[in-house]
């Protein structure tokens, strides 16, 4: 059971390293964003804004590419043709 759990992780890791990246990233911007709000400075309100935008941007990238890369993989193992016995209705 060990060495499965080290496996997984040896497999998830680089999967989950950009969205982890992210997450920080985003958290980091949304406590300079709210001490930006708590001064009352705008121009850096906006600025972290724009960064968390891109941010949330970069995560929703990364997930819509993963999944896109095993919609891949999936379909090519989905068979299109219909075996040699089977009619349809």
């Amino acid at each position: 059971m060990k060495t499965l759990r080290t496996l997984a992780h040896l497999l998830l890791l680089p999967v989950l390293l950009p969205l982890q990246v992210g997450g920080m990233l985003l958290r980091i911007h949304v406590g300079r964003a709210r001490t930006a709000r708590a001064d009352g400075d705008r121009g850096a309100l906006s600025i972290e804004m724009a960064l968390i935008v891109i941010v949330v941007v970069a995560i929703a990238g990364s997930i819509l590419a993963a999944v896109n890369s095993f919609s891949g993989t999936v379909k090519t193992s989905i068979p299109s043709t219909l075996p040699n016995n089977i009619t349809p209705h």
